[in-house]
């Protein structure tokens, strides 16, 4: 059944590109550029909220997590690591998940592995304990939950509970009467590179393998931002820039905010970028429903200031563990 599989997989354009791993059948490769489309039909298909439902996401971060991708009957087949390191993520399409799982337990296997999926949401758990009863063993990981909002919500603050947040901005426009908000282009990346460095060193030593990543995605980003489709949006007091954003859509009526970064001094940036940017993306998109910001990756302040934006919903991530 699977070889039988794994000879229908369909190869993208430039398929030539594919470099064959000889401990594995699939055929997999770096992510590329020119994979968008099919891969974003692929994800259209899977219509999740999660971050991991961006090509931008995968593209971005890929090269600094080993990803490694291929297609096998309208799955996407995506592996992190090799080795004893070695990881999958959910098959993300449409039809069939059976023929897909068994292959990457195949290459785990001849790898010498358990086959282990990473970044499982609740809807996908249901589908792999559905597929396979009790052969799955699932532990949540909280550091990776997305935090998702109402779209609305955040362009407007309005409520009691985002009151502390309206205060912020309100008094951010009364201290910098000369601010504005523009939406991103290629004339402000410099700047944005600028800010970048101003941030990095003034955050604490301790990092995450994610923010010792972040510059090099940014960077990625800007170098191919028409490209992925991003929209960002850039806050300026007078001439200075002191914030920046940028992300994608994701699901069916989603947006997923990938990067944000503000200068700190000037009190209040980081409530107004966000609330500046949400607007222009209320304003551009009438199906936007929900936010995501992502995870917390397990650092008190951030998950603190996620929560404090009142999340309409988590996106709880499961790691998932092949058990004979």
């Amino acid at each position: 059944m699977i070889s039988t599989a794994l000879r229908q997989h369909t190869v993208p354009e430039r398929g030539q590109e594919f470099v064959s791993d000889p401990k594995l059948r699939l055929p997999f490769r770096s992510i590329q550029l020119f994979d968008k489309s099919w891969l974003n039909a692929l994800l259209k298909a899977e219509d999740t909220l999660s971050s991991t439902g961006c090509f931008g996401t995968l593209y971005l971060w890929g090269e600094s997590y080993g990803l490694r991708v291929a297609k096998l009957v309208n799955r996407l087949i995506s592996r992190y690591g090799t080795g004893e390191e070695m990881s999958f993520g959910y098959p993300m399409g449409s039809g069939d998940i059976q023929v897909p799982v068994l292959a990457m337990r195949q290459a785990a296997a001849e790898a010498g592995v358990p086959l282990k999926l990473r970044g499982v949401t609740e809807v996908q758990k249901a589908n792999l304990e559905k597929a396979f009863p009790g052969q799955f063993v699932f532990t949540e990981n909280r550091d990776e939950a997305d935090y998702v909002y109402e779209a609305n919500k955040l362009a407007t603050l309005s409520g009691n509970k985002l009151h502390s947040k309206k205060n912020h901005c309100n008094r951010f426009q009364k201290t910098y009467p000369d601010w504005r908000f523009e939406v991103l282009t290629k004339e402000h990346f410099p700047a944005c590179l600028s800010l970048l460095d101003q941030w990095e060193a003034s955050k604490d030593v301790v990092e995450t393998e994610e923010q010792t990543a972040e510059p090099k995605a940014i960077a990625k980003a800007f170098a191919a931002y028409d490209e992925l489709g991003l929209d960002g949006g850039i806050l300026f007091v007078g001439e200075q820039p002191v914030a920046f954003t940028l992300g994608e859509r994701v699901g069916g009526h989603g947006f997923d905010v990938r990067f944000e970064k503000a200068d700190t001094a000037f009190d209040g940036a980081y409530p107004m970028i966000n609330r500046e940017f949400v607007r222009y993306l209320v304003g551009k998109y009438e199906d936007l429903q929900f936010i995501n910001r992502e995870e917390d990756m397990g650092l008190e302040n951030l998950r603190k200031a996620k929560l404090s934006y009142k999340p309409a919903m988590m996106v709880a991530k499961y790691n998932a563990v092949w058990e004979d």
